[in-house]
């Protein structure tokens, strides 16, 4: 007997197969990682675990793999042109700046005899002699292609993990889902990669801008050896870095054996009032201290800034203000599209129910052996043998386990939930609340009073 079946149903019968990816995601679903076995490609055995964990049970949406081949695509066209326009520019650009640092050097030199003219350059008597910039670009680029290309890698692996904590209910890094926001989620899933590839180009040029300048320095301190303006910026920096460095080991020290009992282990003060008494005379330099560490906080955001540009899921506002970043919501809204439609508990359900129901229509209250999904052909066979076992009491059987091994299950079947009121069904499917506190006090006292009841039945059956 054939049964036609039209692309997307044959896509979500998949699902149920033994060896689909949605399948091995519920097998392993209560297994710790120690516990799943390990991936059947030869490719991820080669690959540490420490740097990426190849997984059978998850595969990455059509749609991720073709942005990141329209990125390496890209990536590969700035690179090119970056190398053919640029470079031959280059001798230009270098005698324009070694006239720059002439004219500087004249306005800052006091004697009349040294000053010669600023459109002559003169690289071995200048305090700013420009090394040659080919050899710092090439640099440049390549390390800005290392860094890009480590940035996308990374992403790669976030968006697998992001999946996974939204897959199990964890927002730890991507804020929960509310209700009131599903057009907000709706408008970033259709920005992520138009927004993705905006903010590729952005960092990949920031980054290109700030490799070169540091290989140019570099590279003009091992050629010419002046280190004159090295030394007065080391001069400034390294007696404020030695103070901090000596009051944060200085705190560490005090606060592990004097200040904690049992050597730090418990956080539980000791000493009281002394710690007092080095808080108050502590509060004068960390005055002091605060002023450098708020520049340093400054510099770190710059850097993690642009080092972080081509990654969306990163946000420079910080965890409190990262929902005004259009980039990061844009992220969000991916995942949350992503987690609802790709869920693989929920695919499993759903091809195993189309299955059933795929089942009944053709079956006519006959019994069958098998069902075998042809993936070249668009139908599926049915064999026509009959079973020795009833398929009713087996799925009895199978239900019965299921309520023995998750007790929970039977608050949520048809029998529990007809006996509830309208308002504590309503409770009971609503995750998405925007006072999830009060859904879930809400949600709790259902479960109290109706299964006070159950238990008050069930008693009083026993006892008649």
């Amino acid at each position: 007997m054939l049964l036609t079946l039209t692309r997307e149903e044959r896509i979500l019968l998949r699902a149920s197969q033994p060896n689909s990816s949605e399948m091995l995601y519920v097998r392993n679903l209560f297994r710790s990682a120690d516990q799943r076995p390990r991936t059947c490609h030869l490719f991820g055995r080669l690959i540490p675990k420490f740097i990426y964990e190849w997984r059978d049970d998850f595969y990455f949406s059509t749609r991720v793999l073709c942005v990141y081949s329209s990125i390496i695509f890209l990536l590969f066209f700035i690179t090119v042109q970056a190398c053919v326009q640029i470079l031959p520019t280059l001798h230009s650009i270098q005698i324009t700046m070694q006239t720059f640092f002439n004219v500087i050097s004249v306005f800052n030199d006091n004697n009349e005899n040294t000053m010669y003219s600023i459109t002559e350059i003169k690289p071995q008597q200048s305090e700013f002699p420009v090394p040659n910039l080919q050899r710092p670009y090439v640099l440049a680029v390549t390390l800005t292609v290392l860094i890009t290309i480590i940035q996308l890698l990374a992403l790669l692996a976030n968006i697998r993990r992001n999946l996974f904590q939204s897959f199990r209910g964890d927002d730890s890094e991507i804020p929960r889902r509310q209700r009131s926001k599903y057009i907000l989620y709706a408008i970033g899933n259709m920005h992520f990669a138009g927004y993705f590839i905006g903010y590729l180009i952005w960092g990949y040029i920031i980054i290109a801008i700030f490799a070169s300048i540091l290989c140019i320095c570099i590279e003009a301190l091992i050629i010419y050896r002046n280190a004159r303006f090295l030394e007065y910026i080391l001069k400034a920096i390294i007696p404020t870095l030695l103070l901090i460095y000596f009051k944060k080991y200085l705190n560490m020290l005090l606060a592990q054996y004097i200040f904690l009992q049992h050597c730090g282990k418990v956080l539980a003060i000791n000493n009281r009032r002394m710690l007092m008494i080095f808080i108050y005379f502590n509060f004068f330099l960390d005055a002091f201290l605060g002023f450098i560490s708020s520049i340093i906080r400054l510099i770190k955001s710059v850097m993690a800034g642009m080092l972080y540009m081509c990654r969306l899921d990163y946000s420079p506002l910080g965890r409190k203000l990262e929902l005004y970043d259009g980039g990061f919501n844009a992220y969000c809204g991916f995942i949350h599209s992503e987690c609802v439609h790709r869920h693989p508990v929920m695919l499993v359900f759903v091809s195993h129910m189309l299955r059933q129901c795929k089942m009944k229509q053709f079956l006519h209250n006959r019994a069958f052996d098998d069902l075998i999904i042809n993936n070249d052909k668009s139908f599926m066979m049915i064999s026509n043998d009959q079973r020795k076992k009833s398929l009713r009491a087996i799925h009895k059987w199978h239900l019965g386990l299921l309520l023995v091994r998750n007790p929970m299950i039977a608050f949520f079947r048809k029998a529990y939930l007809n006996r509830l009121h309208v308002d504590d069904v309503r409770v009971l499917n609503d995750l998405d609340s925007d006072n999830l506190k009060k859904n879930m006090n809400q949600r709790m006292s259902a479960y109290v009073h109706r299964r006070s009841i159950t238990l008050a039945n069930s008693i009083s059956l026993m006892n008649m």
